[in-house]
């Protein structure tokens, strides 16, 4: 897909985040352990779904392992670079995974952005695993070399539960703890996503956050004054909300807040210019009003990524261990502060 200039709303999430977690490396928690050759990785053989597949008969299900290469590894993590099926489509992302044997919760990671906008570097997932979940994050279809075209938030959206039946598959994967985490627009999708479980009478996710999240696209075209037309809806959506309102509103989780059923954590930063926290002040409302379990937490001078935050990720560990928890493992921020740091770092001068 063509590379767009993008208007300033859809800065980097991913690499903002990781600014934000590098940054807190001592000297001596930033050496990185070397990098082995890239392989394809054996002890993860593909492995069926257990949720039925809108694939052709002639395509692998979805969820099915095409390819894993090994990046990085330490002793107590490993990563891979993924491609996965999503209804008949090649898509690619990241996989990150603690190296003991598990079973492992799991952390399903929605990137921001489109279109190479916020695409995923493989930082975006290391927080997650180096606080012990195996995680998982998509570029959706059509970016970094996977098939098909995205369309924020419309048929993309199975690109994400897709996700799903692939850890459920993975034998050091504890497929009943299964969370998903979501910044700006992966915040849309995780709504999507969940709005998808609901219909499908299915609890495989059980816990979200999202940072900065989109929930009501019109009223943000509004906040954006109308700027998107041609960097956005045009190109992925097919119209402008004044001109396909039903687009608008069923990607937009302020228009079904009953169709959210899980515990769910919304964070936003007060000083955020890109999406107004008044989006998820109305969520939230919304939500409490339809007996959703929510929390909502605004940080006074937070901007968009909460950088000086550490991207909401505290909070995030913190609302995961609660309901994805009770094995008395330690996944909090705190304890893991300085591996997360170091292979931050690694990324970080990876993608230099």
């Amino acid at each position: 897909m063509t590379h767009r200039s993008a208007p300033p709303l859809l800065f980097l999430w991913g690499l903002a985040l990781g600014l934000a977690l590098a940054g807190s490396a001592r000297a001596q928690d930033a050496t990185p352990i070397p990098t082995p050759t890239p392989v394809n990785a054996p002890e993860i053989a593909p492995a069926a779904p257990v949720a039925p597949s809108t694939s052709t008969p002639m395509h692998p299900p979805d969820g099915a392992i095409e390819r894993l290469t090994l990046i990085h590894v330490t002793p107590r993590s490993a990563y891979y670079a993924l491609t996965y099926w999503s209804d008949g489509l090649r898509v690619t992302g990241f996989l990150g995974r603690p190296t003991s044997p598990g079973p492992h919760p799991a952390i399903i990671h929605n990137r921001g952005g489109y279109d190479g906008v916020g695409a995923l570097s493989g930082i975006e997932i290391v927080p997650w695993v180096e606080a012990g979940y195996v995680a998982v994050a998509s570029q959706y279809r059509g970016n970094a070399g996977g098939e098909g075209r995205e369309d924020f938030g419309g048929a993309d959206v199975r690109d994400v539960t897709a996700l799903i039946p692939l850890l459920r598959g993975l034998p050091f994967v504890d497929g009943e703890r299964i969370g998903m985490f979501g910044g700006s627009r992966g915040g849309m999708m995780t709504f999507l996503a969940l709005k998808a479980q609901a219909l499908a009478r299915d609890d495989a996710i059980k816990a979200a956050v999202t940072v900065g999240a989109i929930s009501d696209l019109a009223r943000w075209d509004r906040e954006r004054g109308g700027t998107l037309a041609a960097e956005l809806w045009r190109p992925l959506v097919g119209a402008t909300p004044a001109e396909a309102p039903p687009l608008f509103a069923e990607r937009s989780a302020v228009t079904w807040p009953e169709l959210i059923t899980v515990p769910l954590l919304l964070l936003h930063g007060e000083a955020d210019r890109e999406v107004s926290p008044q989006q998820t002040r109305l969520l939230a409302e919304a939500l409490r009003e339809a007996g959703a379990p929510v929390e909502a937490i605004f940080y006074p001078g937070g901007d968009h990524a909460l950088t000086a935050q550490h991207g909401g990720v505290p909070d995030a560990l913190a609302w995961f261990a609660q309901y994805l928890g009770g094995d008395e493992v330690d996944r909090s921020f705190a304890t893991h502060e300085p591996d997360i740091a170091a292979v931050s770092t690694w990324f970080l001068a990876r993608g230099k």
